[in-house]
């Protein structure tokens, strides 16, 4: 029987399945090949339109709390899973019923329709990576602070260097590193027995426990950790210490413009102590600072996450 608007034929299972799973690529695209192009097409640019809201959103709205993050978020994907279910469902009751062929339902309408919509979610993600981006720990360099592996989520729109803060740096030839801003522009560093000494002020430190460093080459080393307060911070933040070469440095200017960082992780961070070649980052100019982490998104201690990340 020739298929034509309306009339009822034995589609086979399997070209059933496949044509539903096309909704997958983008909601809507099934609707799409079986003909009925504006129930598939209103469906899939309501969701679009949906990841554009959220990245213009993202955009115009200040830093929140990490709970209205996450019910946000939350919400954004059970929409899109309810956007997949209804175009899936709605594919399936319809997919014995064949209108025809039309020449927007064909294969190259359905590539083309997909690359348009993938086009414009792949615009609105790099929106909203504009603001705020994922990203990981990779090392143990900010230990205690923030633990290897790690997930965070960082604001990409902050770019002020200042004392005490945690920052994303962009590294020439590496991925982006995470650090602490311990001198700027114009200040003098130096160390002496693990102690920071900004423009001739010693940070304040005192001991508040112990704990076994994380990487494994160090056959569950113990190091002290530190509650630090650098000249100039706001507020403390913990350190680990062991005790090694990297505890005396010799005082250096900072050049205007430009930024001195420390890990945390004292003893195992290539951080501005180390010079380029050696793989660390030496000093950097502020304009490296590509934003700062802001929550803790996943970590293997689950009570740390949703914990603040930049101090």
């Amino acid at each position: 029987m020739t298929a034509t608007s309306g009339t009822l034929f034995d589609r086979p299972m399997s070209a059933r399945i496949g044509i539903a799973l096309l909704n997958v690529l983008l909601p809507g695209l099934g609707l799409i090949r079986l003909g009925w192009g504006v129930e598939g097409g209103l469906i899939a640019f309501a969701m679009l339109a949906m990841i554009w809201l959220m990245a213009g959103l993202a955009v115009a709205l200040p830093v929140g709390t990490f709970a209205i993050g996450a019910l946000i978020a939350s919400c954004f994907y059970l929409v899109l899973i309810l956007f997949l279910f209804l175009s899936v469902v709605r594919t399936w009751l319809k997919s014995r019923r064949d209108r025809g062929e039309q020449w927007w339902s064909r294969w190259y309408a359905i590539l083309l329709w997909w690359v348009v919509g993938m086009a414009s979610s792949s615009a609105s993600i790099g929106l909203f990576h504009q603001s705020y981006r994922p990203f990981y720990a990779a090392s143990v360099s900010m230990e205690p602070t923030l633990i290897r592996n790690e997930k965070l989520i960082a604001d990409m729109r902050w770019r002020t260097p200042q004392i005490g803060n945690i920052v994303l740096v962009r590294y020439p030839g590496g991925p982006p590193r995470i650090y602490r801003i311990a001198a700027v522009g114009g200040h003098s560093f130096a160390m002496k027995g693990g102690v920071p000494i900004v423009d001739g002020r010693a940070a304040t430190q005192r001991q508040i426990g112990e704990t076994t460093i994380s990487d494994p080459q160090l056959n569950g080393e113990t190091g002290r950790v530190m509650l630090e307060h650098l000249p100039g911070e706001t507020g403390s933040h913990r350190i680990l210490q062991l005790g090694g070469p990297l505890n005396e440095v010799a005082p250096v200017l900072v050049p205007p413009g430009s930024i001195y960082l420390l890990g945390d992780d004292r003893d195992l961070a290539a951080d501005s102590r180390v010079p380029p070649e050696e793989m660390g980052v030496g000093i950097l100019p502020a304009s490296a600072i590509i934003g700062r982490p802001l929550y803790i998104t996943w970590s293997k201690d689950r009570s740390r996450i949703g914990q603040r990340a930049d101090h």
